[in-house]
């Protein structure tokens, strides 16, 4: 009796583990195929995303991009393949602030401003105004203050560090480890001086753009620009921000922390107050952000 009692128990809880065994693998089967449907669309959403809005004056007709110094806008944008980490929306109005050449005695100044708005830029940073060690300090209270802090050049002397590649990547560790002495950490991060296509670097364009991505640097450019450097001050230089910023969904603003664009601190709150009544909002540029290039 006993050895029946057993085989009927058997007999019921081998077919209701089998059952149960299938809902588990059916239930597993439906949510992968659900992931990968989401997967699909988070990635078609990211594709949708990356889209550069191009301004009338930045397209090009020429076979090659037209060099174009630091001082004007951009003509053409190119984007890397590089996937990052967030994107915003193709609709959703976002503005990068970036600030080149510095830092300076005068950048305190700028970063209060900053703060009071709790925006936070970044800086591609130069070894022009100021000695090292005062230097150093200044890049980790920039660091220390929530911004990033990315290469431009260690003497932004262009003949110098275009004269070869060798040239220029000496010039960047130089700038890069001085960066890491004062925070801790190596940028990943550039801003050609003159921007990507210069006139400076043409000769060596295309092995000096290989060279930067095989070290896995990121290099940006900008589709918008103050106008600080060409003369620009005042309501002039807001106008122009304003009007600038306006053309891109996404824009990558150019201005300049240093001793002759020190200006630049009086019209920013104008301009911050004016973008946030236009629908912008701010946000870190980052190794992560979807590069503006004019060359690569």
């Amino acid at each position: 009796m006993k050895k029946r009692s057993r085989r009927k128990k058997r007999n019921v809880v081998v077919p209701i583990v089998v059952l149960i065994f299938c809902c588990i693998f059916t239930a597993m089967v439906a949510y992968g195929w659900n992931a990968r449907k989401k997967n699909v669309k988070v990635a078609a959403s990211k594709g949708d995303a990356e889209t550069v809005e191009v301004n009338n004056s930045e397209t090009s007709s020429e076979g090659e991009t037209t060099a174009v110094p630091e001082s004007e806008t951009a003509q053409t944008v190119a984007e890397t393949t590089a996937t990052p980490e967030s994107n915003p929306g193709p609709d959703e109005k976002v503005v990068y602030f970036t600030f080149d050449d510095g830092p300076w005695t005068g950048t305190p100044r700028l970063l209060d401003i900053l703060d009071q708005y709790n925006i936070k830029a970044c800086f591609f940073v130069t070894a022009q105004y100021m000695e090292t060690e005062p230097l150093k300090n200044m890049l980790k209270q920039i660091k220390d203050r929530g911004h990033n802090v990315a290469v431009h050049s260690l003497t932004h002397n262009y003949k110098k560090i275009y004269a070869s590649v060798d040239a220029f990547m000496s010039d960047y560790d130089a700038m890069d480890d001085l960066i890491f002495q004062a925070t801790g950490e190596h940028s990943k991060m550039l801003r050609f001086p003159g921007g990507s296509n210069a006139s400076y670097n043409k000769a060596i364009r295309p092995q000096l753009l290989q060279a930067v991505r095989d070290r896995g640097i990121v290099y940006f450019d900008w589709n918008s620009f103050d106008g600080d450097v060409e003369g620009k001050k005042g309501q002039e230089l807001i106008d122009q921000t304003i009007k600038q910023v306006n053309e891109n969904t996404h824009s990558i603003l150019l201005m300049h922390d240093m001793p002759s664009t020190a200006f630049v601190h009086d019209a920013l709150p104008t301009i911050i107050e004016r973008l946030k009544a236009d629908g912008y909002k701010f946000e870190l540029l980052n190794e992560n952000t979807p590069p503006r290039q004019f060359a690569k």
